[in-house]
């Protein structure tokens, strides 16, 4: 007669199984924080129209001829905060144009967040044009456009500098 060792199977308690739901919704909405996609359609540029952080008027077309990393953002997210100097460094290495636009907050609070990143790129505060337009629910919001203007690739969440490097060199 073989010895068969005999595994005592147990039923799945509610709290089991609520805490593997959870581990599943976690794992999706962080595969989901990565994801990139081609952008909206259209020339971006003929509509990013907002004031600067400083009150003055903005000329988009001064953006054209060099591909350019557009993102939304707000001054009390803190994953904007760490994609704001990412962003720089890809942008500067490329030599593309770097445009953040506050969408949420007074020019104030914009204004610290850029002394904070030592950001140096173009800085708009939306009045919620722009986010209504872009349908942005959520920040970082980041657009890659080319040299165009038009948008060739959409990101959700924040991506670090690598990401961004190679959206860059893909919009040339």
């Amino acid at each position: 007669m073989p010895l068969v060792a005999r595994i005592p199977q147990s039923k799945p308690n509610a709290l089991s199984v609520a805490l593997s739901v959870a581990l599943l919704a976690l794992v999706l909405a962080l595969a989901g924080c990565k994801k990139h996609e081609p952008g909206p359609e259209g020339d971006i540029l003929e509509t990013l129209r907002a004031p600067t952080v400083a009150g003055a008027a903005f000329d988009p077309h001064t953006l054209r001829g060099k591909p350019s990393l557009v993102l939304f953002v707000s001054p009390t997210c803190p994953h904007c905060v760490e994609e704001l100097p990412a962003a720089q460094k890809a942008a500067r290495a490329a030599d593309a144009n770097l445009v953040a636009v506050f969408i949420v907050g007074k020019a104030e609070n914009a204004k610290g967040v850029l002394e904070h990143t030592k950001f140096e790129g173009t800085a708009l505060i939306d009045d919620g044009t722009l986010r209504r337009r872009y349908g942005v629910r959520s920040v970082p919001y980041t657009l890659v456009l080319g040299a165009d203007g038009r948008a060739r690739e959409q990101f959700h969440g924040g991506q670090g500098e690598a990401t961004l490097s190679d959206a860059i060199a893909d919009a040339r």
